[in-house]
């Protein structure tokens, strides 16, 4: 049986940039979650935000989305995961992760969404970009084709 996971935003991203180096084993990785009965992945509403964000900004992708085609791409992810929210002691978590780990004043947003994760049950993410959340111990992080092999094998 798998582990539960969130999807961190960058494989969001990538899973529809085909240009993208990394866009077949996140289409997959999310293809896979969507199909098997037995995958536990999540996003955060806070995934679904940054998302918006980044896809439609032209400073942060070759290609940006409209809002409005950007926002479909959000319904159907929106509808293929459950999606957790922060809970009203997630901003105490957050307070004690930042006191644990204060270099990572820089990547508030990061230790947020671990926050978010662990108070909903959560304790691993999958993502590109693992050296944003390997010094935190309370959760595993792991890229999707990680993901995809164990599971696998």
């Amino acid at each position: 049986m798998m582990k539960s996971w969130l999807i961190d935003t960058n494989v969001l991203i990538y899973s529809f940039d085909q240009e993208n180096q990394f866009h077949l084993p996140s289409f997959n990785f999310l293809s896979f979650s969507i199909s098997d009965e037995n995958s536990k992945v999540y996003l955060a509403q806070q995934n679904l935000l940054e998302f918006l964000s980044v896809v439609t900004n032209p400073k942060r992708v070759e290609n940006p989305l409209s809002i409005e085609d950007a926002f479909q791409k959000l319904i159907i992810y929106q509808t293929s995961f459950p999606i957790i929210c922060p809970l009203p002691e997630t901003l105490s978590t957050f307070s004690q992760l930042l006191q644990r780990y204060p270099t990572f004043r820089e990547r508030i947003f990061d230790l947020y969404l671990v926050a978010t994760a662990l108070d909903n049950g959560i304790q691993q993410i999958c993502t590109w970009n693992k050296k944003d959340f390997l010094k935190i111990s309370a959760i595993t992080v792991k890229t999707p084709e990680e993901i995809l092999k164990e599971i696998a094998s």
